[in-house]
């Protein structure tokens, strides 16, 4: 490490949150994740219906490359309206 680096360490400032800020100030937390777990559990709900109306048994397991697929799926189908509300409800940037 050279002395730049411990230079610019020395003139760092480390500012702690008030609790429970997270959702104020990380879009993720802001309803992202939210709606992300929304839409993969109506994908998750559907196919196990589909699987008990076929009269299939184990109708909530699922393999991993099934559980990833789903959650392709959810992620698609999460509009860009929606992200772009998350991240302005955190007011850390500009409204575009």
């Amino acid at each position: 490490m050279d002395t730049r680096s411990l230079t610019s360490l020395q003139t760092s400032q480390l500012n702690f949150f008030k609790p429970n800020m997270t959702s104020f100030i990380q879009p993720c937390d802001a309803g992202i994740i939210q709606c992300f777990k929304a839409l993969y559990h109506q994908n998750f709900c559907a196919q196990a219906a589909n699987l008990d109306a076929a009269g299939k048994c184990n109708i909530y397991k699922l393999s991993l490359l099934e559980g990833m697929t789903m959650a392709k799926a959810a992620w698609e189908a999460m509009s860009a309206e929606t992200i772009q509300h998350c991240w302005n409800h955190t007011k850390i940037q500009l409204y575009v």
